[in-house]
């Protein structure tokens, strides 16, 4: 008998699909990957994978804020993006911190993608990973933002440190406790922010 699991159910659905470059699973704390396929050779000459995890996780982060500002009971579930000649498509996987991403061509049939990746969140819910602390995955989830934006990122975690008051060992390692989560967050990340422009990936409560 074969096991199902989590690549061989994006494998299942992504068979046959005109135009499709990869598919991935992945987290929105991080953007790390839990189940990736690459379905063309040419996958790295188009974009890195992980820069694209990274990439959809910060996007939805950052359209869930918006939502939440209008309705604190709203998360951005669907999410499309692109050039003329490649498409994103993002879906979240319901009441779960992960997400399916679809890299097409951009003539890839869009209803074709929206059921495959229906088929995929169906399927795949069971065999997704436990859910993991959310203070230690925020934490590290707001440091590596600031590794991959800031001007400065070799200085990223010394900065905060200074800033905040906070270990800066225990910064690295996403060691925080939820006051110390929300004394990073709420009182000195969005002065950081300022000097770089960029938009907050997380919320916090």
């Amino acid at each position: 008998m074969t096991i199902r699991t989590l690549i061989s159910v994006v494998e299942q659905h992504i068979a046959g699909l005109p135009g499709l470059i990869a598919a991935l699973v992945g987290r929105v704390t991080d953007g790390v990957a839990v189940a990736r396929v690459a379905y063309t050779n040419d996958v790295q000459e188009e974009i890195s994978l992980e820069q694209l995890g990274n990439y959809a996780a910060d996007l939805i982060q950052a359209n869930n804020r918006l939502c939440q500002s209008a309705s604190p009971d709203q998360e951005a579930d669907y999410l499309l993006a692109g050039t003329s000649g490649l498409r994103v498509v993002i879906k979240a996987f319901p009441k779960s911190p992960y997400f399916v991403l679809f890299l097409t061509r951009s003539h890839t049939d869009l209803k074709a993608i929206s059921e495959r990746v229906k088929a995929i969140l169906i399927d795949g819910k069971p065999l997704l990973p436990p859910v993991q602390d959310t203070t230690t995955s925020t934490t590290q989830a707001l440091v590596s933002y600031a590794r991959r934006y800031a001007p400065d990122p070799n200085f990223v975690a010394m900065r905060l440190s200074l800033k905040t008051g906070l270990d800066r060992n225990r910064l690295e390692k996403g060691t925080l406790t939820r006051q110390e989560l929300r004394i990073l967050y709420k009182r000195q990340w969005p002065i950081f922010w300022a000097e770089s422009g960029c938009l907050l990936p997380c919320r916090f409560e």
